[in-house]
């Protein structure tokens, strides 16, 4: 404990040093950072571009994915770089680092009284989102599995809630969710990233059988909530446009399984439809397709787009 509490006090000491760094100054030293790391590391590179390969492949030449990618890196960079920064930001100094575009739509799904679900990702400065969105709309909550790191994990806690949001245990965090939908509140999922198979659906993902967290479609079929996507994009002058499309039309057929996959699948879209207008934003470095053949117990959890079954010895 002595050498936890210890390890804490000096990580947050260098955030608070580094906070002092103008931002503009932070995000010119991602651009070397971030060529240096996609150089340095090989396999996060690797996973990278056969990610980016996997998704996107018809769309880029394999010259301009190594241009994406090194984007990406950069982007990534200056994601952590701007960390330290957040320590100033404030309802007074909001629209230095934002801009939001579709908040009418957050309220209308707002004031209808079953919560909000807002569907997000690990895109642009998904940190800085968190933030800001509690400025503009007032408190809400996110989920987030804890680091495995305690120190760093307390550190990066009391950044993200500093503007009133409440972080909410990914690992445990049923129960707490449904009540919170119950209360009305809005309360933010990054379901962009690999779900074990007892946890998930297999639905289609930049075309691919990606295994999905199935959770945010189960609460939303439940209590009739919204589901508004949102994305952030960084601009040229270094603020980031906080976007906010209108809500997804919910599907309910009453065939409670099907239900859950074909939102699911619906979701998946949304996630896919922000990354293509922006695809150095992502976090591509993440094993989203981890697929090696699928446990036999799972393949009720299949969905069947467009009359045809997903392959999944891919």
């Amino acid at each position: 404990m002595p050498t936890r509490n210890l390890s804490y006090r000096l990580i947050k000491g260098v955030i608070t040093l580094l906070a002092r760094v103008p931002r503009p100054l932070m995000a010119r030293l991602a651009v070397p950072v971030g060529r240096l790391w996609y150089s340095l590391d090989r396999r996060h590179r690797t996973i990278a571009a056969d990610n980016m390969a996997r998704a996107m492949g018809d769309t880029f030449s394999e010259r301009q994915r190594e241009r994406l990618l090194r984007a990406n890196f950069i982007q990534l960079a200056t994601t952590a770089l701007e960390m330290p920064s957040l320590l100033h930001l404030s309802r007074d100094n909001l629209d230095q680092y934002a801009l939001f575009e579709g908040v009418e739509h957050v309220i209308r799904a707002r004031d209808q009284g079953k919560g909000v679900l807002l569907l997000t990702g690990h895109f642009g400065n998904w940190e800085l989102f968190n933030l800001v969105t509690a400025l503009k709309f007032g408190p809400g909550y996110a989920l987030a599995r804890p680091l495995d790191y305690a120190p760093m994990d307390r550190v990066l806690n009391e950044i993200r809630t500093r503007t009133g949001n409440t972080m909410v245990d990914k690992q445990d965090s049923a129960n707490r969710v449904r009540q919170l939908l119950r209360d009305k509140q809005m309360v933010g999922i990054l379901l962009d990233q690999n779900a074990s198979w007892y946890e998930g659906v297999y639905v289609r993902f930049f075309g691919q059988p990606a295994c999905t967290n199935k959770g945010m479609a189960m609460f939303a079929l439940r209590y009739g909530t919204p589901v508004v996507p949102a994305y952030n994009i960084r601009g040229r002058d270094g603020r980031y446009n906080i976007i906010f499309e209108p809500p997804l039309p919910m599907i309910k057929t009453g065939d409670t399984r099907r239900d859950i996959l074909d939102n699911t699948l619906q979701y998946n879209r949304a996630i896919e439809n922000f990354i293509r207008k922006a695809p150095d934003h992502w976090f591509w470095v993440h094993r989203r397709w981890r697929i090696i053949g699928v446990p036999e117990k799972a393949r009720d959890k299949i969905v069947v787009d467009d009359g045809i079954e997903l392959d999944l010895s891919q």
